[in-house]
């Protein structure tokens, strides 16, 4: 059975088995194309490959090599077989992740434990009093939301809003809200954004038992007037730095999904993807009201080894800091401080993370830093592994991920 192709790097298409998925107590692969190993070594790979059959040089180079002088850890003579068949005997391999290059077009990642990467916390001694001296500033603004109603995104069901409020620093930040017409107290699922993402609007009908909230954070969603880089904006100083107030506005949308008249506070939820998955792991780690949280392809983790992986976005970071002079050791002290991974320890709830083996822009490496270093024992991850950064178009996510919400309310 055929399954979809991917590009990443060098043009590369790649095809494999289908198999059952991989189920664990703590992790899924679906579908299962032998390129995640979450057992012992020997590691064995066999898959399917696009490429003419015949003798094919192999080798695997370490992530965190890529962006500089490729590490190669491993090399082989393998032979494609004439069904297309590739099997090639790692051996053992430490837990991390990988890319395969064969011949000279064939490129993709495999995963070997990823339960057991390190990626130590690097908060600087002042973290927790950064964030508590940030949030109570944050504290002295109210709260005062101004709605506008939506009529066309509304009905006998429920009823659509824009939503601003005050953040810190004077920003403006808000969401669009969906609530049940009928009387009563509902869940509340928070949305958080991708970076730059277009804002939409729910379906009134979709969803009637549940309220529904898609925030938006300074200059982006509801607010983005153009394409910017937010990432580099005020990298000068912690206290400039974009996603300080990005974070504030991240849990001012839980302070006003909580104080919803018709919010069941026991039921609130947040997820999101990539920049929307660092915003949530945010949330989680600032709010202990959220009950689970919905990770995929979460974004900001990991800077110093991020930058080791894939270019953006820590290297636009870099052009930006070169401009104004900031050293790197400077730089990364500074992006300690909104790093995910070392918000991590500080999530307690139930948390499912999603991720993309293939993926170019959050790579794997560093949504398990995050992962890895979550202070909840109540855990899951599901990986696609012929999957990219765009795992909203994983038909197999939603469900499992809705799933695991529900149960844990």
């Amino acid at each position: 059975m055929n399954i979809r192709t991917f590009l990443l790097g060098a043009v590369a298409f790649l095809t494999a088995a289908c198999q059952a998925p991989l189920d664990s107590v703590t992790g899924i692969c679906i579908p299962d194309n032998g390129w995640l190993f979450l057992g012992e070594a020997p590691y064995t790979l066999t898959t399917r490959v696009d490429a003419a059959p015949g003798p094919a040089s192999f080798c695997l180079v370490t992530d965190r090599s890529l962006m500089g002088e490729p590490e190669i850890i491993f090399r082989a003579d393998a032979t494609i077989g004439p069904d297309s068949t590739l099997v090639v005997e790692l051996g053992n391999l430490e837990p991390g992740f990988y890319q395969v290059r064969l011949r000279d077009s064939v490129r993709f990642n495999i995963g070997v434990q990823p339960e057991k990467v390190i990626s130590e916390p690097d908060a600087q001694p002042d973290f927790d009093a950064f964030w508590e001296r940030t949030l109570a500033q944050l504290e002295t603004i109210p709260l005062e939301a101004e709605w506008t109603e939506i009529p066309e995104f509304s009905n006998e069901l429920r009823t659509s809003y824009d939503v601003t409020y005050p953040s810190l620093g004077g920003a403006t930040a808000g969401c669009t809200v969906c609530i049940p017409n009928a009387p009563g107290k509902y869940p509340v699922y928070i949305q958080y954004m991708g970076y730059g993402a277009e804002p939409f609007r729910f379906d009134p009908s979709a969803a009637p038992d549940r309220i529904d909230i898609l925030v938006s954070v300074r200059g982006q969603g509801i607010f983005k007037k153009a394409a910017e880089s937010w990432v580099s904006q005020g990298i000068a100083d912690k206290d400039t730095y974009y996603y300080r107030g990005a974070f504030c506005d991240v849990k001012r949308a839980v302070d006003f999904a909580a104080s919803l008249e018709k919010a069941d506070t026991d039921r609130l939820v947040a997820m999101g993807e990539s920049q929307g998955g660092a915003f949530t792991a945010v949330a989680a780690a600032l709010d202990s009201r959220l009950k689970v949280v919905s990770l995929a392809v979460p974004f900001l983790g990991d800077f110093p080894d991020y930058a080791k992986i894939v270019s953006w976005p820590v290297h636009e970071v870099f052009a930006k800091a070169d401009e104004e002079g900031i050293g790197r050791e400077e730089l990364f002290r500074t992006l300690s401080y909104f790093d995910v991974k070392n918000f991590a320890p500080r999530i307690t709830c139930p948390v499912i993370m999603a991720f993309g083996l293939q993926d170019p822009t959050c790579p794997p490496h560093t949504n398990f830093s995050i992962y890895n270093n979550l202070g909840t024992k109540d855990k899951r991850f599901v990986c696609v592994p012929t999957c990219g950064h765009a795992m909203w178009n994983e038909p197999d996510w939603p469900p499992i991920r809705d799933l695991f919400l529900s149960e844990k309310l």
